[in-house]
């Protein structure tokens, strides 16, 4: 499984179980990294995708064993540490801002290689940063 996790530039990830932020430009980028593939979401995530978009949602509130190895999930207000067994991939993008956070990403990274950073423009934020890590 691919894992999708947006960050502050602290490691913030949600604040009162609600995202910090979203862009229209990440989820643009989200979409065509899983071009072909389902992005499995929780019903929270799926709200901040159009119309048009649900329909390349897979909608679950179960955890990570009902996700196939070759999809991706984008996570947002959940602990990650539990999908990070069944992960072979983690796309990570890091906002230029620091938000209120009370849930923290701290992903054991040893063992993880980022093989790929990107930066672009988002909607709402001067500077996103996409980093790719493979084991």
């Amino acid at each position: 499984m691919k894992l999708i996790l947006c960050v502050d530039e602290q490691g913030g990830l949600a604040f009162h179980n609600r995202r910090q932020s979203q862009d229209r430009m990440v989820r643009q980028d989200i979409l065509q990294l899983c071009e072909g593939y389902a992005l499995w979401v929780t019903p929270y995530t799926a709200r901040q995708f159009d119309m048009a978009e649900q329909s390349l949602l897979m909608v679950t509130e179960t955890g990570s064993e009902h996700i196939p190895e070759d999809a991706y999930c984008f996570l947002e207000n959940s602990d990650p540490l539990p999908y990070m067994a069944k992960a072979g991939e983690i796309v990570l993008y890091h906002w230029n801002r620091v938000y209120p956070a009370d849930q923290r990403l701290e992903l054991p990274l040893a063992g993880w290689c980022c093989i790929q950073q990107i930066e672009f423009a988002g909607f709402s934020h001067e500077k996103i940063t996409r980093e790719v890590y493979k084991r």
